[in-house]
């Protein structure tokens, strides 16, 4: 259990999202696919008109076994040091065709230079996905990338980089089999459900450190705080 007020470490996040096949307008041969639903318990109840999706995408890439994560991690360092690109990536597993593949999640606030990006990792020696058309499927993600998260109150903490993410701390571990008809569960029987959720962890000193993500911006701390109780109190009644 984390007892600071403020803590960084390295983890993972978990989720489920509808990916498929990216089309960039020029021709690629490398795989990239596309969140198409970026974020869904949080942007199917926003008017897209007012709040734009964001735009995730995730570089597909070979099973190999020199793969490494921390080879994605290294090439990132070494593009955003020779070049002036604006971009975060972080490795990535993904499901598709009932494999599991890495891949690379990428977040290029200026698209026009995804093409450049993604030459720049094939020179770094990620041996990439060559390009097939992929409808759309729902996909478990694993993104593994760095904390830093500060204290909002018992068991919620608040993401100081990616400020849209709160984490509710569990006291033991949920699989993904449990967490879904919990968080439909508790969406379905809360005033506010504009926020989606998502799995995790991190590491301490201890070992791991559980958490639900929530993802909403600019909320209320009630409306968090009652998230966090919800979750907490149902969490509680499985058997440990």
């Amino acid at each position: 259990m984390i007892q600071a007020n403020y803590f960084e470490s390295i983890g993972t996040i978990i989720k489920k999202e509808k990916l498929a096949t990216f089309y960039p307008g020029y021709t690629c041969t490398c795989l990239i696919l596309e969140s198409i639903e970026p974020y869904p318990g949080y942007y199917c109840m926003i008017d897209y008109q007012f709040e734009q999706r964001p735009l995730l995408l995730y570089l597909v890439i070979k099973d190999t076994k020199e793969y490494d994560p921390d080879l994605v991690v290294r090439a990132t360092m070494a593009i955003k040091k020779a070049n002036d690109y604006s971009f975060d990536a972080a490795p990535a597993n993904i499901t598709l065709f009932n494999n599991n593949y890495h891949s690379i999640r990428l977040d290029v606030p200026n698209i026009n230079q995804l093409p450049e990006i993604v030459a720049a990792f094939k020179n770094q020696g990620l041996q990439l996905h060559k390009n097939i058309d992929v409808k759309p499927y729902d996909s478990l993600i694993h993104i593994r990338r760095y904390f830093k998260i500060e204290k909002e109150d018992d068991n919620l903490f608040h993401d100081l980089v990616h400020t849209e993410n709160h984490y509710v701390i569990l006291p033991q571990m949920l699989t993904w089999a449990e967490f879904e008809p919990i968080t439909y569960h508790i969406k379905n029987n809360i005033e506010f459900s504009t926020f989606d959720a998502a799995l995790g962890f991190v590491y301490d000193e201890s070992g791991m450190v559980d958490f639900v993500r929530v993802y909403v911006k600019n909320p209320q701390k009630e409306d968090l705080l009652k998230i966090r109780d919800m979750y907490l109190r149902e969490v509680s009644r499985m058997k440990t």
